[in-house]
């Protein structure tokens, strides 16, 4: 993955084997549209209990999501507006 200045954030997180991108998008001066993507792998180790996992990791992303819901509603409280 290949970052893009303004425009594109990614990660690889080796401890829990998570990759994910944001990329921005702008819609007007104010405002832009948000596409995150993610996946998770499994080691082999753990590929019989793959399944019981899922929603583990389900709660792990969603728990991500809200925390940077709560920080970017936060942020944009603080950024004067046109």
């Amino acid at each position: 993955m290949t970052p893009i200045k303004n425009q594109k954030i990614h990660w690889h997180l080796l401890r829990v084997f998570l990759i994910g991108a944001v990329r921005f998008f702008p819609k007007s001066p104010s405002s832009c549209r948000v596409q995150l993507t993610v996946a998770y792998e499994i080691p082999e180790i753990l590929a019989p209990v793959a399944s019981a996992l899922k929603p583990f990791m389900e709660g792990l992303l969603l728990k991500g999501l809200e925390c940077f819901g709560t920080y970017a509603k936060q942020r944009n409280g603080k950024i004067p507006q046109p």
